[in-house]
């Protein structure tokens, strides 16, 4: 049996805009208790990008950068892998494994869906449904 991306992946996605703070994305995510938020693009023709606590360490724990001087733009992943929401969830977590990233945006008809971790995919190994 073929389990879906849209079947593991998680619906209420958090987003922010790019020209928020980084403080606001980070207090966000602490209070939503996730480690991602999704920015949508601001044009059709734009991508969707994506701010996670890998990239806010990179840049203010790493690069020693204020968190207070930056913007959600100034450390977001641009533009974000996704994935399909009818995509076969091996296929999604071989493409994150080869892209070293944790999570992909699912999109649908060209619009976000939803959000997938990894270890959203590997929980289905064990049965476990989205929670």
């Amino acid at each position: 049996m073929v389990t879906k991306v849209k079947e593991m992946m998680i619906t209420d996605v958090v987003t922010i805009d790019g020209s928020g703070t980084l403080m606001e994305a980070l207090e966000l995510m602490l209070a939503r208790k996730v480690k991602s938020a999704v920015v949508p693009p601001r044009h059709d023709h734009d991508p969707y990008a994506i701010v996670t606590f890998t990239d806010i360490a990179r840049k203010v724990l790493a690069e020693d950068e204020q968190i207070s001087m930056l913007n959600v733009f100034d450390v977001m992943s641009r533009p974000a892998y996704s994935a399909e929401a009818e995509w076969d969830i091996r296929y999604a977590a071989s493409m994150m494994l080869r892209l070293g990233v944790s999570r992909l945006i699912v999109t649908q008809g060209g619009k976000l869906a939803g959000i997938v971790s990894l270890s959203d995919l590997v929980r289905s190994v064990a049965g476990i449904a989205k929670s």
